[in-house]
């Protein structure tokens, strides 16, 4: 792991470095495929910073709402000092609140400036798990949203993390998501685009990462992320949002189908 990396008299934290260079990587991606589905790059340009806006918010707060009952039980604590409440606002984020919020921010632009939603999100979809599969390697590097005890060679000590435990050896599980991410990526751009007018693409990655992360929830071992008997609350919304990537895809298809009787 490497938390942060120092250039002369600057030190920058790995974590955000590698986000913003997924997110312009994204930002390249979408702009690239909206010639190829009709759609305006200045309209995919500002949707991006819509939906960034509603990552933003979205992330935080779910990541709020996995710890309310902690925060409500030290809530005088925190009001105490405005460092407590700055660190609240400053750390912490779900991927899963992050992503509803973009979709939602993208949303609302295509409703304020009336432009069709469905060929913009299409457009940004393929951006999505590359941009996420950056963010893991920026988990990795600053050693949060760690997993299981695990014996080497597989297994990683995270001595320089400020949250992972330092005295065992732990599963990469944040390695393991990016390249399923990267993989999901690939597959979005060069596969399954393709067909991208008989499916929706959100859909697909719905169900994909529905799977995945539903999966990769029992290699992680941090407490901060929620449970709720026996699965994480990752599990329980990737449970949600499998079903709803899979109507999607049947929605998209019929009206396809329907389209194609017309012609």
């Amino acid at each position: 792991m490497l938390p942060t990396i120092t250039i002369g008299d600057f030190t920058i934290a790995m974590y955000g470095l590698l986000i913003l260079i997924g997110f312009a990587l994204g930002c390249l991606v979408s702009v690239f495929r909206s010639s190829k589905c009709g759609v305006p790059k200045e309209d995919v340009f500002y949707s991006i910073l819509f939906g960034a806006i509603g990552v933003v918010i979205g992330g935080k707060i779910l990541y709020i709402l996995t710890i309310l009952k902690p925060l409500i039980e030290h809530f005088s604590e925190l009001i105490q000092s405005p460092e407590n409440i700055l660190g609240l606002l400053g750390g912490g984020f779900v991927f899963y609140g992050g992503l509803f919020g973009g979709i939602i921010g993208v949303y609302l632009y295509s409703k304020i400036y009336r432009i069709p939603f469905y060929p913009l999100i299409q457009v940004m979809i393929p951006a999505i798990p590359l941009i996420h599969a950056f963010g893991r390697l920026g988990c990795f590097c600053a050693g949060c949203c760690y997993g299981i005890p695990f014996d080497p060679p597989i297994g990683m000590m995270f001595q320089a993390s400020p949250v992972a435990p330092h005295d065992i050896t732990l599963f990469p599980v944040q390695l393991l998501e990016a390249g399923l991410n990267l993989i999901l990526f690939f597959v979005l751009y060069y596969g399954i685009s393709r067909v991208e007018n008989k499916i929706s693409l959100l859909g697909f990655y719905l169900i994909c990462y529905g799977v995945i992360r539903f999966i990769t929830e029992f290699f992680r071992y941090d407490a901060e992320r929620g449970s709720w008997l026996i699965f994480s609350t990752s599990q329980w919304i990737s449970l949600l949002v499998v079903p709803c990537g899979i109507v999607l895809i049947i929605r998209q298809y019929k009206r396809y189908k329907a389209r194609q009787n017309i012609n």
